[in-house]
């Protein structure tokens, strides 16, 4: 690139759509990407995040054309990918997916898929299963591609959009859609991972988009949730071990755990042609050069056994086992004395002396060998509940 008569020089893993004409597609750019979707099936986060000035092409490279097959765009080849890796998996293990789509509009996280649209903004919290997430938004079960397709129409459908002089529907908002993957292996435990795919909106300039008003409170807004991505990477780069300022912006507070190398990103940046945004794109490949300077250290997700509420069902399970084996030992019990022994007695009633001494005998021997059998079983599950309750205090309290 030149400015001023002077090349300067930047180094990416991948470019596409230059020289023009080349014709890149959207399955060629998905290619660049598979390794982190496939990976969520196996515990690990990913993230794929756009970068641009508005009207650069970023919600065209994630979500594209959802009725051409062609120009699909990462999204829905995500979804595909992940069941054809489902297919060829087997182990046993069950899958189920989720997908959420949310937006930060004007430092305000808003959830697209819930039908309460005057709701009150969502946080973002730690949980202890899945990390840091945006509590309270609603997470619906895809099952294939056309109910993904329909969720995502559905959410972008209620994403902020204005007219500006440089887009016709500018994206006022950063919208995350994520999918989220939990495998249960055959052993019964818990692998949790997720797909966020990350539509931020494009940085502005005022003197090119003439905003006014809420569109130009709405772009002032924009560029310092930008800026603040940009101040967190730059501390990434420099200081990963210093203190980094994720809590200046929703964005970076959402996206803190991908940012700080809890999950495989990549990192697309979108450039226009025009010579008139040169200064637009400059920056941008000075933002992605800078983001790519950031050393990751990625760990090998541990299986994660029942959650505490599944070791609390256990727990009630194995009690009411227990009580019901206690009333089967007692009608047991009590069938035993009400069974009738037919004794040699005397004239009133009584048994003899012979026939009391068998009796006894009888009596004891009988109590002697199912004593022991019941009071067994009794203690071998009041072991077995202790055990469980002692797991179950230890995923909730560790």
């Amino acid at each position: 690139m030149m400015q001023d008569r002077s090349a300067i020089h930047f180094s990416f893993d991948k470019v596409h759509g230059f020289p023009s004409g080349t014709g890149n597609t959207q399955a060629e750019v998905f290619c660049e990407t598979r390794d982190i979707v496939q990976s969520v099936l196996h515990g690990f986060n990913g993230c794929i995040m756009a970068y641009g000035q508005t009207g650069s092409g970023k919600t065209h490279t994630l979500v594209g054309d959802l009725s051409s097959s062609a120009d699909a765009g990462l999204l829905t080849r995500s979804l595909s990918e992940l069941a054809r890796e489902i297919g060829r998996i087997e182990d046993g293990s069950t899958f189920h997916v989720d997908i959420s789509v949310v937006e930060i509009y004007c430092e305000v996280i808003k959830d697209l898929l819930s039908t309460n649209s005057g709701g009150a903004s969502l946080a973002v919290q730690q949980d202890r299963e899945y990390g840091l997430i945006i509590a309270g938004a609603v997470k619906v079960a895809v099952a294939n591609k056309g109910e993904l397709e329909a969720l995502t129409r559905q959410g972008l459908a209620r994403r902020t959009v204005a007219s500006t002089c440089t887009n016709a529907a500018s994206s006022r908002s950063h919208c995350l859609i994520t999918l989220i993957v939990q495998r249960r292996l055959p052993d019964g435990g818990l692998m949790h991972g997720k797909l966020t795919l990350v539509d931020l909106a494009g940085s502005e300039r005022q003197d090119k988009t003439r905003a006014q008003g809420v569109t130009f409170e709405e772009g002032k807004l924009i560029n310092k949730s930008l800026s603040a991505l940009g101040n967190v990477v730059n501390a990434l780069a420099d200081n990963p071990s210093g203190h980094i300022p994720y809590r200046d912006s929703k964005l970076t507070r959402a996206l803190q755990d991908t940012l700080g190398g809890k999950a495989r990103m990549a990192l697309i940046i979108c450039c226009s042609p025009a010579a008139s945004d040169a200064a637009e794109t400059l920056s941008s490949l000075r933002f992605g050069a800078r983001a790519k300077g950031i050393m990751t250290s990625l760990q090998v997700p541990s299986e994660r056994k029942a959650g505490s509420s599944e070791l609390t069902q256990q727990l009630a399970a194995a009690l009411q086992a227990n009580k019901q084996l206690r009333e089967e030992i007692a009608e047991r019990k009590a069938a035993a004395g009400q069974s009738v022994t037919r004794i040699p007695s005397t004239h009133d009633g009584r048994p003899c002396g012979a026939a009391r001494q068998d009796a006894g005998g009888l009596e004891q021997t009988s109590t002697s060998l199912w004593k022991p059998a019941w009071l067994l079983v009794v203690d071998l599950l009041t072991v077995a509940c202790c055990l469980v309750s002692l797991h179950c205090w230890l995923v909730y309290y560790l």
